[in-house]
This record gives structure tokens, C-alpha cells and sequence, in this order.
């Protein structure tokens, strides 16, 4: 139960907003419109611009061919596109592009850096999502210039990247130079004092010949890698041959690999399974079984064929390391004996001036090396910046994209209208629904009276109008709290809701049913009574009040059969009114007319600003309040509720008045019934072709 009221609160709740956007339609189709033309003439106006965009692949500075291959090269920069970015829309490139087109002449600006500015405003650097791609576009209002520029740009800065590379190494190879020129001399003197030395101490031959403990050091590591290569290799050669042949092929193919030898070793194994799948479903000499018996021993004797080829291998490579361990031994006791003769006291100074000759030659090398690979790196081509797409003039405009401007118009316009809607709307406090009747004044709606309301006896009012005064009075008589009461007050809260219109139209309804109808206009100030009616207000209910003329001489019979009107008469202005509705003579008047006619309505003024209203519900005990769709607050509605009650009289309910019925879904729902059951069903005709008769049929007076 809770779930359907929580339902039914939220269906509610947007018909409420339907209600408010169905409204105010007039309000929003014109904002609508406004929008839209104000975003068409704004854009219809614009300029044509023109985008060209060049892609380009910039990766970090490596030659096309590597000359080296132990060159390393930088690895992922994360910011390396970003400052490629900042670079291309820098003075260093762009300056260049507007020298070179001629910008500033062209676009007409006094200083290279106005053109900078008007040039970077019209660049958009970026790159293509998931690719290291950047494009350069470029937007002017002609599409062959914008074409010209985004294409010099990526020039500019293909050039810029190769002179700039260019320039630092150049600069560090003349540097190199300097300093291997330098190292040169240093060895040259090296050299010298070498030579001087050998000849003063007389140094042998050999002795030429550098041997440093260093070198000792590093020919005895490599006899001790040499012997524990070859021990490995025996053993693991003497560890094979002892293994059985089934374990000896799993074991190879496993230490070695060998395509051949997996190869092999898997047909093998699958020609086994084959065999005993085949032994199972077949006897020993059916063909099958000899066939894959057959292809099994071939495959095994290929197998051990190769098995044997790989131990021979394996011991030929095993002889040739126990062989290389020899050879080192010897040459390190060489080494060790020539050593042993340059360690003398004697060769000191000469060992050391050979220290510092090799010192001295290696970083001369090291220093021609390098030189020698920056050139040849130099004159290598480069690639930093590759052209993908070059820009070409663009067909159609960029900007304006009017398409996407009026539907983004469409789009504000609407969101403003139904946002300047619900504003309006909640800025508005007036009565708009029956419930808002039944929640803020707690009464009941008698009756809905739509737009455009005449005097239906003048024969203007359509019968939908007609019908809702019948329906208004039908609700009277059901609300009155006994039915010998026939004198009922109308009011409004304020001047203009229709209270004066309702009574002489209620007046016509209840003349329609055969009573005698009087409208009585208490609205000594503002008397409107005689103006609907078309008679003379020259005597009515002031001059009675102030002790005139009977009231029998004051009645005034109208164009309208059973309905009289008593005007507010010519001393309406003469004086205050509350005096004279709260005197004696109102009460007997009320009383001697309640005897005379079976109906009275007397039109009084409205509630708030006078007291006139309260005084006269007071003699009359019984109201009516009319309230005028969508015009005053709510809380002055419910402050002249307040102010009848206080008075004592009862107000049997409201009539809500000029309903603009087709906008509000709450009361087109009335209004259709209405007409829907106005109109009737089709009426059968006789055989003769004419209407049968209806018994139900109101036929009303021509000027109804």
C-alpha cells in the first residue's frame, strides 16, 4: 500500500511538471525562438575560417642507420611529446614561419610580436589519441594560407631539430679535437722517456713488452675458467655415456636444443603410443602392427644415430678444452718467467715510464675513437621529424559549425525557456489546480469557469461556457448546508477575479429552472451590476439604506425572464458605505427580499482593502468565494477566507474563474467531457430521413 502511494505521489509529481512546461508554452517558444534567432544571426555573421592540419612523427634524435650497434639511445620519455608540444608553439619556430610567409604584411599588424600572438591563437597543437602522431592545425580565413603555415611549421621545426643536433656536435667534436691534440703531445713525451730509459738500463728485448700483474692476474682467471670448462665438459660427457639409451635421448633433448632432436623424440614417443594402441585392437603380426613396428625401429635407430652424433660432439669439444688448458698454462709460465726478470730492481724506472705511456696512449685512442664516431654519426641522414599528412586547403569551413550551433541554440533555447518556465512558476504563488483550493483553503471547488466568459444571455457564451455555470449551480444546491437557504453573498479577495460576471451568469442558470432570480449589487463603491444588465443605477440599494424609496420601486426587471436587479443606486458614493450594510434597514432588506424571490445573490466587494465584504457576509450568513485562475497570491486568498469566517458567515465553497482550460491539463479534462457529451451521439433517423425525437433533449432560449 505504501509502494502504490509512493507510486502515485511520483506520477503526480511529474504531471506536475508537464503541467508547468504545457503552461507556459507561449513563454517558452518564444524564448525558444529568440534563442535561435539571436544564435543564427551570430553565427550567419561569423567568418569563415578554415582548418589544415599537418600530422607529424617526432621521435627522440637517433641517425636512420645504426652505425654502432652498442649505441644506447634514450628510452620512454613520458614527457617528451609534451615539451615537443611547447617547442612547436615557441618564438624559436614560430618567428621563423612568419619571416619566411611574410605575416605580418599579410595580416596587417605593425610588430613581429602581434603576428606571434594572432599565429599562436590560430595554432592547435595535440596528437592523435593512443599514437605518438602530433598534429599541427591551423585556422585562417584562407584555407590555402592556413595549409601554407601548418606546413612551414612542421619545416621549421623538422629544420630546427636536425641544425640544432648539427650545432651541439660539431661544437663537441672541434672540443675532442682540441683535447686529442693535447693527449698527443702527452704521449709523444711518454714515448721519449720510454726510449731514453731503455737505452740507459740496457732492457732486453722482451722487456718491451708490457707485462703488468694485471695481466698476469687475467691469464691466470682464464686457465681457471679454461680447467672448470673442461672438467664440466668430461663429466657431464662421462655422465651421458653411462646413462641407459631410453633415459640418455630424454636427457639430451633436454640439455641440448636441438630442433631435430625434439623433433625426432616426439615422433617417436607418438609412434610408441601408436604401437600399443595398435597391439591392443590387433595381434601381433597383423600388417598394422608390423608396419608401425617397423617405422618405430627406424625411428629409433635414427635416434640413436643422433645420440651418438651429439657424445662424439661433446667429446670432440671436451679434448678441445682439456687442449686450450694446456696452451694457457704455457703461455702463463712464459708470462711468469718474463715477469719474473722484469720485477728486478734494476727495470723499475723503465716499468714505470711504461705505465705511463699506456696510460697516456689509451686515452689518446679513447679520444680518437670518440672522434672518429661523431663524425661518421654526423654525416649519418636523421630522421627526427617525419611528415605523415601534409595540410591541404580544407573544402568546407571549420567555423562557424553551424549545424552544431543551431542545435546547441536549439538545445539553450529550450533548456531556458522551461528553466525561465519553472522560475516563473515558482515565483508564482497564485491558485492554479483544484487541489491547490482544496490544500491551501480547505473548501470545495464548486465550480471551473473558462476564459473568455460573457454573459450567457446575450447569446455569445458557447455551451461548454453555458455548462459551467449549470454545473456551478448544481454544486450550490448540493453544498448548502440546508435548502431553504436562497440568499448566498459572492466575493473576490481582490478587484478583477469575476465575481460581478459569475452572479449575473449564476443568476441566468438558476432563471433557467423557473425561479424568480434577483441580483442585489452591494458594491457601493464600484458598482457593475446595471453595466452586464444594461439598466440604470440611478436608484437602488444606497438610496434604500439611507432611508429613501421603498425597495419594491427600486427592483429593476431585466431583458432576462425571472431575473431582477436591485442596483447599487446613485448615493453609492455619497458617503461610507459599512454603515449603511450594517444597519438595520440591510438586515430587513436581506429578510423582506429572501420572502420575495426564491433565489437573491447579492454581488459584494471584494474581501481585502474594505471592510464591505465581511460586513455584509455577516447579514447574510452564507458565501460564495470566487478566485481568478492564476492572478493573485495564495495567501491573499486564504486571508479573505479569514476574514469571511471571522465575520461569522460560512463559505459553502470557491469558483475558480477564467481557466485558460486548453493550457492547464488539470481542466481540459472537464472541458473535453464537457464537450464530448455537449456534442452527443449521432441522433438515427427514421426511414422517412428525419431525426427521430430525443426526450432527453434541453432545448434553452435562442438567446441562451
Amino acid at each position: 500500500m505504501e509502494n502504490e502511494t509512493t507510486n502515485q505521489e511520483a506520477r503526480l509529481h511529474f504531471v506536475d511538471y508537464w503541467r508547468v512546461i504545457k503552461s507556459r508554452w507561449v513563454l517558452e517558444l518564444i524564448v525558444f525562438l529568440v534563442m535561435m534567432l539571436v544564435v543564427a544571426l551570430v553565427t550567419f555573421f561569423q567568418t569563415n575560417l578554415y582548418t589544415s592540419t599537418t600530422r607529424i612523427k617526432v621521435e627522440p634524435e637517433r641517425p636512420t642507420v645504426a652505425v654502432f650497434e652498442r649505441e644506447v639511445y634514450p628510452t620512454y620519455d613520458p614527457f617528451f611529446l609534451q615539451t615537443q608540444y611547447e617547442i612547436i608553439q615557441s618564438k624559436k619556430i614560430l618567428y621563423p614561419v612568419i619571416e619566411r610567409l611574410d605575416l605580418e604584411k599579410k595580416w596587417g599588424v605593425p610588430a613581429r610580436e602581434l603576428a606571434y600572438k594572432q599565429l599562436s591563437g590560430a595554432l592547435q597543437v595535440g596528437r592523435d589519441r593512443d599514437t605518438s602522431l602530433i598534429k599541427i592545425s591551423v585556422t585562417d580565413p584562407d584555407p590555402t594560407q592556413a595549409a601554407q603555415i601548418a606546413n612551414t611549421i612542421a619545416d621549421v621545426f623538422g629544420r630546427d631539430r636536425l641544425d640544432v643536433r648539427r650545432n651541439e656536435t660539431l661544437k663537441g667534436i672541434d672540443k675532442l679535437r682540441e683535447e686529442a691534440a693535447d693527449q698527443l703531445d702527452q704521449l709523444h713525451k711518454a714515448q721519449a722517456k720510454v726510449e731514453q730509459l731503455r737505452k740507459e738500463l740496457n732492457v732486453p728485448v722482451f722487456g718491451t713488452v708490457k707485462l703488468s700483474d694485471l695481466d698476469l692476474q687475467q691469464r691466470a682467471q682464464e686457465l681457471t675458467q679454461a680447467r672448470a670448462d673442461a672438467v664440466a665438459r668430461q663429466s657431464k660427457l662421462e655422465a651421458l655415456k653411462k646413462l641407459p639409451p631410453q633415459q640418455l635421448r630424454n636427457t639430451i633433448a633436454t640439455l641440448i636444443n636441438d630442433p631435430n632432436v625434439q623433433t625426432l623424440l616426439q615422433n617417436l614417443t607418438d609412434s610408441e603410443l601408436r604401437l600399443e594402441v595398435l597391439k591392443q585392437d590387433y595381434g601381433p603380426d597383423h600388417p598394422k602392427v608390423l608396419a608401425e613396428q617397423a617405422t618405430l625401429d627406424k625411428l629409433r635407430e635414427q635416434m640413436n644415430a643422433r645420440l651418438q652424433g651429439i657424445l662424439q660432439g661433446l667429446d670432440i669439444e671436451s679434448r678441445a678444452a682439456q687442449d686450450r688448458v694446456k696452451d694457457l698454462q704455457k703461455q702463463l709460465d712464459e708470462a711468469k718467467a718474463q715477469s719474473m726478470v722484469m720485477e728486478s730492481d734494476k727495470y723499475l724506472p723503465f716499468r714505470n715510464a711504461q705505465d705511463a705511456e699506456e696510460q697516456e696512449r689509451r686515452l689518446y685512442e679513447e679520444l680518437n675513437e670518440r672522434i672518429h664516431k661523431e663524425s661518421i654519426e654526423l654525416e649519418v641522414p636523421r630522421s627526427p621529424v617525419e611528415v605523415i599528412d601534409r595540410a591541404e586547403p580544407a573544402l568546407f569551413p571549420s567555423y562557424p559549425r553551424r549545424s552544431l550551433n543551431l542545435a546547441l541554440g536549439a538545445a539553450a533555447g529550450l533548456v531556458l525557456g522551461v528553466a525561465l518556465a519553472f522560475f516563473i512558476e515558482f515565483l508564482d504563488t497564485s491558485v492554479k489546480r483544484i487541489e491547490d483550493v482544496e490544500r491551501y483553503l480547505d473548501l470545495p471547488v464548486l465550480g471551473v469557469v473558462p476564459q473568455n466568459m460573457t454573459l450567457i444571455a446575450g447569446g455569445a457564451a458557447t455551451p461548454v461556457q453555458v455548462e459551467a455555470y449549470r454545473v456551478l449551480r448544481a454544486n450550490v444546491e448540493f453544498s448548502k448546508p440546508d435548502p431553504s437557504i436562497n440568499s448566498l453573498c459572492v466575493f473576490s479577495a481582490g478587484p478583477g477575479e469575476g465575481k460581478s460576471l459569475t452572479v449575473a451568469n449564476l443568476a441566468c442558470v438558476y432563471a433557467q429552472h423557473g425561479g424568480r432570480v434577483l441580483v442585489v449589487d452591494c458594491d457601493l463603491r464600484r458598482p457593475t451590476q446595471h453595466r452586464l444588465f444594461g439598466v440604470t443605477k440611478d436608484d437602488g440599494v444606497a438610496d434604500y439604506l439611507a432611508g429613501g424609496r421603498p425597495v419594491a420601486e427600486l427592483i429593476v426587471p431585466t431583458a432576462v425572464p425571472n431575473v431582477s436587479v436591485l442596483p447599487a443606486g446613485s448615493a453609492a458614493a455619497s458617503g461610507p458605505a459599512v454603515p449603511l450594510l450594517s444597519s438595520q434597514r440591510m438586515a430587513d432588506l436581506i429578510q423582506t427580499l429572501k420572502q420575495q424571490f426564491d433565489v437573491v445573490l447579492y454581488d459584494a466587494p471584494p474581501a481585502l482593502g474594505v471592510s464591505d465584504a465581511a460586513v455584509l457576509a455577516h447579514q447574510l450568513e452564507h458565501a460564495i468565494l470566487v478566485v481568478q485562475h492564476r492572478r493573485y497570491p495564495r495567501q491573499m486568498t486564504r486571508r479573505a477566507r479569514q476574514i469571511i469566517e471571522q465575520s461569522g458567515a460560512k463559505l459553502i465553497g470557491v469558483v475558480i474563474n477564467n481557466v485558460a482550460v486548453n493550457q492547464a491539463d488539470t481542466y481540459f479534462y472537464y472541458q473535453h467531457q464537457y464537450e464530448d457529451y455537449l456534442r452527443g451521439p449521432r441522433v438515427p433517423t427514421l426511414s422517412t430521413g428525419q431525426p427521430a425525437a430525443r426526450n432527453d433533449a434541453i432545448k434553452l432560449p435562442e438567446r441562451y
